[in-house]
């Protein structure tokens, strides 16, 4: 017979408290184990059949009771040898066995040193939603769409990305625009989806103004666990089902680098701006802006390739305006580090 831990133990015994239903005693009265008579006549032992499994709904509940403290048992041992990142993996198994407040005492056990847990319900979503694009976010569409009107005088600008020197390829970057000594109006926060599909993230960039909120839902057969260890928005989304999506909200300006707890090679960047004008690049690092009042910009840009924005300045005219930026190609290569900061690939 398997010797549980006692973390097992006292979250099994938990678990039962918490859900298990009043079971009758045996037919013939007291609470212990039925009687077995011998046949009149018999002089040898009597071997009582082997029990059955249980049916019914407390069955399905010994059944889950059993695995949970099992999966339990794994994620002891998984601490024990050092291996945070399956010993949490393993712990919201768990979770999702007997649920979360069965097992709540011990989450700080195995979450030590992660980024911080958003436990919010779940939400359902039209799993038939057509795939996100390879990257989203514009000022300028979303004015569009909210029939804000143009300047007075009006600039148009032009450019394209260039990263070390070289032509960007098959890499999204951001540009945003700041009047220089001049005060601009907070942009009013939206709301925007980073979906799981196919086993990455849809857009792959994304740019949202302070204060949006974006919501994660999957669309895979498979659990994702959402999270980033970013110090300007850093949080870990847990593990949910196909049709399900739970938010978040970023109040910090910055890069923000996704990952998936799961599955290594998953990546995405969330561009959380102030700028009062950004856009997305295309794959090849072109962009535009059409709304521009005539003045002097600081202009930031970046790439999924830059560890940081590169900052310049610049005029723009009534009517059109060209620029070349130029960014670096610094940023680390590979997967990123798993959310306690362990190396994965």
């Amino acid at each position: 017979m398997k010797v549980r831990t006692p973390m097992a133990l006292a979250a099994l015994s938990v678990a039962v408290a918490c859900s298990a239903s009043v079971q009758k005693s045996p037919p013939g009265g007291g609470g212990g184990s039925a009687a077995v008579t011998p046949p009149a006549g018999g002089s040898g032992t009597v071997t009582a059949p082997p029990p059955r499994a249980p049916s019914g709904p407390a069955g399905e509940k010994a059944a889950l009771l059993r695995e949970a403290a099992d999966q339990l048992d794994k994620a002891a041992e998984a601490l024990a040898r050092g291996n945070k990142n399956l010993a949490e993996s393993l712990f919201s198994t768990v979770e999702l066995l007997v649920g979360p407040e069965a097992v709540a005492s011990l989450a700080p056990v195995f979450r030590e040193g992660a980024p911080p847990r958003v436990t919010t319900p779940t939400i359902k979503v039209d799993t038939t939603a057509p795939r996100q694009p390879y990257a989203a976010g514009s000022s300028e569409e979303e004015d569009e769409a909210a029939k804000v009107p143009p300047p007075p005088a009006v600039g148009s600008l032009t450019g394209k990305m260039q990263i070390d020197g070289k032509a960007a390829s098959a890499t999204f970057g951001l540009v945003t625009l700041e009047p220089i000594g001049g005060k601009w109006k907070p942009r009013t926060p939206k709301k925007a989806v980073i979906e799981q599909r196919g086993r990455e993230f849809l857009p792959r960039v994304t740019a949202v103004s302070v204060g949006s909120t974006i919501a994660f839902p999957n669309f895979d057969t498979v659990f994702h666990n959402v999270f980033s260890t970013s110090p300007t928005g850093s949080f870990d989304l847990g593990i949910y089902k196909a049709g399900e999506a739970r938010e978040f909200t970023f109040q910090k300006e910055g890069i923000i680098r996704l990952g998936c707890n799961l599955h290594a090679n998953m990546s995405a960047y969330i561009a959380v701006v102030s700028a009062p004008s950004y856009v997305v690049t295309d794959s090849v690092g072109e962009f535009t802006f059409k709304r521009l009042a005539p003045g002097k910009y600081k202009l930031r840009a970046w790439s999924e390739k830059s560890k940081t924005p590169i900052t310049q300045e610049i005029t723009i005219k009534a009517g059109k305006n060209e620029v070349n930026v130029g960014v670096t190609g610094d940023a680390d290569k590979g997967p990123q580090p798993d959310k306690f900061g362990g190396k994965r690939g």
